[in-house]
């Protein structure tokens, strides 16, 4: 170690420093280099050295054999020590040497600290560092330093520099916050304030920056041309990046439709992946329309059959591993019956949903209370037969039948915990046979049988089994209708069947199911007996509308399991399809076919269904939404439905309906009010649970369509062959006649359910139909205190032979949308409510526009027409609207409402009988899918995205 004479005589020789920088290399030395350099160049003008020289041991120290000899040596030359403070520091040896040495030698005056890391709390009671709280600097170092000079040290809170250099990776030199923080400590070492230097440090920047300016306009002028050459290089460059994202957007929408139903989490991931890319029309579409996806279920092993609970809130999933019950909603695992058991075969609930059986390969039947399905509660078992392979129950009676294709036996569980068998099948009624099924009266049992016939047996209230009549019909699953009165056959040669069995002892066949492949086994009707689904063989599921059970109509086939299907369930309200494939697998390419994979499909009566949600009415107004978008009004049958907070929609109250052809209801901006369009009249819905009658206008004779104005004091009416009349109704107890619009009408639109009138927003400007539907009146309500005075503004004409068949306005209310019975929706801008002129137009509808509605959000229009398709414009640019969307209603001629919510999140869709919901919050749909799907593979993403790094969307 070099002596104190020594350390003196070499530091007279060598160059001073005004600073020495100590600090943790480990933690501080990024944060030491900005430092060093932001104190160098502080003040300095740019053309001369630095103004302030500091030591900092990587940039002055070179090998040497006698290191600590060096550090000392440039200690001694120092006039300022400045201590990075953090724990590492405090840890660290040469940073305590450091101090030891200063204080030493030089005292403590002169001793600066840069807080980086760590605790510091200084207690002015004590005039010490709190060293219970305090772990960023050495103790018994700094205690000598404050014996030597007392009172609190100077430190600068330096933490945040070391923060930004590891999220950004540096700091400007020009940083505010740095310069301020530098000045703190250069004021001390020049003597002078820290507002004198960065006013000094300012100027020169100035100066400098002058002259840089000064420098590049002569640069500039030389390179302007070579600039020029490469801005267009870069926006070429640029188009054509933009081009190749909107390929590839396009390129993944395509993969991923055609691959929805055979890898949905695949699928979805790749639509978040390609709305990310580029927001084309095609990415837009398919992400309104993602809910048509199927959901994929995990179970404990190959699945092997599926039930939904009557309420729908639970599916019981039986597999080899036994039954799981998952949320029908959110697709989670709501709890799993426990018990190490063999494979569980059949699953089914009771009519009221308390009770659950689950039969496996033992033939053991055990009984559970799920009243709660968090937390089932085993309450009695049997075994009754050597396997089971299906379980029903009777009815509401407490009979449950099982059956095995050896034979059916029936369970009396009026006590779930002492079952009892109280009948059975011969084998000559069931040997060798497959399916059986209990009537939903509970009075008969259907069981295939061996020799290519289906028995049908009565059961009688003590659960004896007799024979009836025999059905000539190769079966595999036998499935009662609903409401009792048909039997639905699937034999394993592909044949299906419905058979009248009204007469249980003479059965008669009603129609043949054409269209699957082998091997048909389960069956499945919705509750409301509509609809029925055939496993058709090779994983496929055939849908049949059987609205007339002689005349079936086939509907849609979903594909996508890998295995023949073995069991299907409805949901109760008709909308969900559940399906299982014995060693069916989520990912094939992922090896998993171990696991068990239960399907949720989305549907709409034999359709596959693109929507959300579907209500059980129809015939929507163009205003059906209460004002926070939570309710909607249906007019055939007249009903509210909360929509909005909860999961699924919900059924609130009915309403009287005068119009077979359906009602038209309109709710109040406030959402107090409903306005009914035949009798016209208005009701009080403030609870909309029980909705009341307030009135009726019995000067009226028959308007059909009622639209309110913007601030709810004005009511439009249009009768079918008659003006549009207007209504005051401030006071919902005593509306006031305000007369008709002349030369205004509605003709037969109404009865279509289409609005004749769109109020612009809350300008007092309204737009109707004129009398001949051959053009758009524009009527300036005229509103001079509590009085109205209606005056025509402008009439802007369509063209030749066409008619107006729609409306709608902006939110705003500045522009106007025409659909006409040509297919065309032209835009027209009516800022100017005396000189509307036309903006542009688009024709991709393929018949008459019925519906207009425009997004009260976003620039978003919706039209329908007489097809029954329902497109969504982006209307953004109105000189040239673009189609966005294709909404799949799967119905033809018979749309009678279109409406978004007015927080944009939702659009209805309304047919005579039903009201399909779509969500149109891009962010939440993109938030569902990435809820709903595992994160995209690296080997995926190389197969579909092979030019990209990995970079999963939902990550």
């Amino acid at each position: 170690m070099t002596g104190p004479a020594e350390s003196t005589a070499r530091a007279d020789d060598g160059p001073r420093y005004d600073v020495f920088v100590s600090y943790s290399q480990h933690l501080d030395r990024d944060v030491a280099t900005v430092f060093q350099r932001g104190m160098e160049n502080f003040g300095r003008p740019w053309y001369r050295p630095v103004h302030l020289r500091v030591f900092r041991d990587m940039t002055h120290l070179s090998a040497s054999p006698d290191l600590r000899g060096d550090i000392e040596e440039a200690l001694s030359r120092s006039s300022w020590l400045v201590v990075m403070a953090s724990p590492l520091a405090a840890a660290s040896p040469w940073v305590r040497a450091e101090i030891d040495w200063w204080v030493a030698h030089k005292g403590a005056g002169r001793m600066l600290l840069a807080w980086t890391d760590g605790r510091l709390e200084w207690s002015p009671e004590a005039q010490d560092f709190d060293w219970s709280r305090t772990d960023a600097l050495p103790r018994e170092q700094m205690r000598r330093a404050l014996a030597a000079t007392p009172g609190a040290p100077r430190w600068v809170d330096l933490r945040w520099l070391r923060t930004q250099i590891g999220e950004r990776g540096s700091v400007p030199s020009n940083d505010p916050r740095l310069l301020a923080d530098v000045a703190e400590f250069v004021a001390p070492i020049q003597g002078r304030s820290k507002a004198e230097l960065i006013g000094h440090h300012l100027r020169l920047r100035k100066r400098r920056n002058r002259l840089v300016a000064a420098t590049f306009v002569v640069l500039g002028m030389l390179l302007a041309a070579a600039t020029g050459l490469g801005l267009a290089a870069d926006r070429q460059r640029d188009v054509a990046t933009e081009r190749q994202r909107v390929a590839t957007s396009r390129q993944l929408v395509a993969e991923a439709t055609s691959l929805q139903y055979e890898r949905p989490d695949l699928a979805r991931q790749l639509l978040v992946q390609a709305y990310r890319l580029s927001h084309t029309e095609q990415a837009v579409g398919a992400l309104l329309g993602s809910a048509g996806i199927p959901r994929e279920l995990h179970t404990d092993g190959a699945a092997r059959a599926v039930a939904f609970s009557p309420r729908g809130r639970l599916l019981a999933a039986a597999s080899v591993g036994g039954v799981r019950l998952f949320d029908t909603v959110t697709g989670r695992v709501v709890s799993t019956l426990p018990g190490r058991r063999n494979s569980t075969g059949a699953v089914a609930f009771t009519a009221d949903g308390g009770l659950l059986a689950e039969g496996d390969s033992a033939g053991q039947v055990r009984l559970w209370d799920v009243s709660d399905g968090s937390r089932p509660e085993l309450l009695g078992s049997a075994r009754p037969i050597t396997a089971v392979d299906e379980l029903s129950f009777a009815g509401t009676s407490p009979l449950l039948t099982v059956g095995n294709g050896l034979r059916v036996v029936v369970l009396d569980v009026r006590d779930p915990r002492r079952p009892e068998v109280t009948g059975y099948s011969s084998a000559f009624e069931s040997a060798l046979g497959y399916g059986a099924d209990a009537s939903p009266d509970g009075r008969l049992v259907a069981t295939g049988a061996g020799d290519e016939r289906v028995r049908i047996m009565s059961l009688s209230p003590a659960g004896r089994l007799s024979s009836l009549s025999t059905l000539d019909t190769p079966s595999s699953a036998v499935v009662f209708s609903p409401a009792g009165h048909l039997l639905a056959t699937a034999g394993e040669d592909g044949n299906a069947a419905l058979w009248d069995i009204s007469d249980p002892r003479h059965p008669v066949r009603r129609a043949s199911l054409n269209g699957q492949n082998s091997w048909s086994t389960p069956v499945a009707f919705t509750d409301d007996g509509r609809t029925l689904a055939v496993a058709a063989g090779n994983g496929a599921v055939q849908l049949w509308d059987i609205s007339d059970p002689g005349r079936p109509l086939q509907g849609d086939r979903l594909t996508g399991h890998t295995n023949a299907v073995t069991s299907l369930a409805f949901a109760p309200d008709g909308r969900t399809l559940a399906s299982v494939a014995l060693g069916d697998a989520a990912d094939p390419d992922e090896a998993r076919r171990a696991e068990g994979v239960v399907r949720v499909w989305n549907v709409h009566g034999s359709r596959a269904s693109s929507a959300y949600a579907s209500l059980p009415s129809g015939h929507l107004s163009s205003q059906p939404f209460g004002p926070g978008g939570r309710t909607l009004v249906t007019g055939r049958p007249g009903a509210l439905h909360q929509v909005g907070g909860i999961p699924e929609p919900r059924h609130l109250a009915a309403l009287p309906s005068f119009r077979s052809g359906g009602q038209t209801y309109s709710f109040s901006p406030d959402g107090h009010t409903l306005a009914t369009g035949h009798p016209l009249g208005l009701w009080d819905v403030t609870d909309p649970t029980d909705p009341r009658e307030r009135g009726r206008f019995k000067e009226a004779e028959d308007p059909q369509g009622v639209v309110y104005g913007p601030d709810g004091t004005v009511l439009a009416a249009a009768e079918p062959l008659g003006p549009v009349r207007l209504w005051e109704v401030s006071d919902p107890d005593r509306p006031q006649d305000l007369g008709t619009l002349p030369g205004s009408g509605s003709g037969s639109a109404v009865y279509s359910g289409a609005a004749p009138v769109a109020f612009a927003g809350d300008r007092g400007l309204l737009a109707v139909f004129s009398k001949e539907r051959d053009a758009v009146q524009l009527w300036d309500l005229g509103r001079t205190g509590g009085r109205y005075d209606p005056v025509r503004t402008d009439v802007l004409p369509l063209r030749d032979a066409d008619r107006v068949t729609a409306l709608a306005t902006s939110p705003e209310g500045n522009t106007l949308y025409v659909g006409d019975s040509a297919g065309t929706v032209t835009v027209w801008d009516i800022t100017d409510p005396h000189r509307a002129r036309a903006e542009g137009s688009a024709q991709r509808h393929s018949g008459e526009v019925t519906h207009l509605a425009a997004d009260p959000a976003r620039p978003l229009l919706a039209g329908a027409d007489d097809h029954g398709a329902v497109r969504l414009w982006d209307v953004a640019d109105a000189s040239a609207p673009r189609e966005v969307a294709l909404l799949a209603t799967h119905e033809r001629y018979s749309t009678t409402g279109v409406a978004f919510s007015p927080d944009g999140g939702l659009i209805a869709v309304s047919t005579d009988d039903s009201t399909q919901l779509w969500r149109t919050d891009i962010d939440a749909v993109l938030g569902r899918l990435c809820a709903e799907s595992e994160p995209i593979t690296e080997s995926q993403w190389r197969q579909y995205l092979p030019d990209r790094p990995y970079d999963p969307p939902c990550a």
